[in-house]
């Protein structure tokens, strides 16, 4: 029962994937063999509402595992506002920022902050866009740094905005 079940799951994701989606709507993993749709959620722009439209994870080993998300905060924050307010929040729970780099990402201002803390490490990537500000954030266990460093780095790096 669970083959067929699985089976039909992987086949209407297949058809889901091709079925008016473009390329750019299609997550493709080639380590596991797979592509998936994104899901077209409607976009949320409430000053209130904040969304994670992605979040990829890695292997569990020890109860940990390696993880990388981007938020939309609608928030209504300046790119320096959210600096304050990330600031007093890593402090308040009691994480250390190593560095602070300012950045572009696609020729906006952007803030890399790399922070740890109680056994975790953290790559942030925040960019404002209007009146949000998009965070990519890619964390795993501190004394796993050492193995996921290149793709946390590289999902920071390669992210752009359209």
């Amino acid at each position: 029962m669970r083959i067929v079940t699985a089976a039909v799951l992987v086949s209407s994701l297949a058809m889901a994937s091709t079925q008016g989606r473009s390329a750019e709507s299609v997550v493709h993993d080639t380590t596991y063999g797979f592509s998936i749709a994104a899901p077209a959620f409607p976009k949320e722009e409430d000053a209130s509402i904040s969304v994670t439209p992605i979040i990829f994870a890695g292997p569990v080993r020890d109860g940990k595992a390696p993880s990388c998300n981007v938020q939309i905060q609608n928030m209504g924050a300046t790119l320096s506002s959210f600096r304050t307010q990330s600031l007093g929040q890593l402090k308040a729970l009691g994480l250390t920022l190593e560095s602070e780099t300012n950045r572009k990402v696609s020729g906006k201002d952007a803030l890399y902050f790399v922070s740890s803390g109680h056994d975790v490490k953290m790559l942030s990537l925040a960019v404002q866009v209007g009146q949000a500000i998009y965070v990519v954030t890619c964390m795993t266990a501190a004394n796993q740094f050492a193995k996921y460093e290149k793709a946390l780095r590289g999902a920071i790096d390669s992210f752009s905005l359209d």
